[in-house]
């Protein structure tokens, strides 16, 4: 059976936890666009919670844009925001220094299309976790079943202290940079 994943702008922990199941994985670049997932958006835990960051598209035949056609959008200054944000959550986080540069210039990449944008992304988290699960991109829309992308909290998932967690609170499946701003290289023993 084939292992087929979604593309993600900093997938959260479930997704990249999913991925370290596999040898192999096919990205699925021929679905059309589905609006208000993790494809172009991510969440990070904030002083004031959960926050959601979202990428801007351009869709060329709206709702029929497949995922490899899907662009970005430079009409506001989303990058500009979107670090802003991630460095007011995780810069007293202890391994903002050394991730945080990275982090940075994944989100400054500059890459008009989405699909190329979070490959870079997806890379670089896989090199800082070790993962070295394949992947190719689907050449035509895979369609299996419908619960294809839905990723469980891993049940093994073990607490970690979070910057703006508490002792009675823990938010699982936030996006993979709480862990590795947490955790940094014990991240991959943390999601696996």
């Amino acid at each position: 059976m084939i292992s087929v994943f979604p593309t993600s702008y900093f997938g959260n922990i479930s997704y990249y936890s999913s991925i370290l199941k596999h040898d192999k994985i096919v990205l699925e670049a021929k679905e059309n666009f589905i609006k208000q997932t993790f494809r172009n958006r991510c969440e990070i835990l904030t002083g004031n919670g959960v926050q959601q960051l979202s990428i801007p598209v351009i869709k060329k035949n709206g709702s029929k844009t497949s995922i490899d056609e899907v662009e970005i959008s430079y009409d506001t200054d989303w990058r500009k925001d979107h670090w802003k944000a991630i460095e007011s959550a995780y810069s007293n986080s202890p391994y903002f220094d050394h991730y945080g540069i990275e982090v940075r210039e994944l989100i400054y990449f500059n890459e008009s299309n989405l699909l190329k944008f979070n490959e870079n992304i997806h890379t670089r988290i896989c090199k800082w976790l070790g993962i070295d699960t394949s992947f190719s991109y689907s050449k035509e829309y895979l369609l299996l079943n419908s619960n294809r992308y839905n990723f469980e909290i891993n049940p093994n998932l073990k607490k970690y202290i979070q910057v703006f967690g508490n002792q009675s609170s823990f938010e699982p499946n936030i996006s993979i940079l709480d862990a590795v701003f947490c955790l940094g290289p014990m991240a991959r023993v943390q999601i696996n």
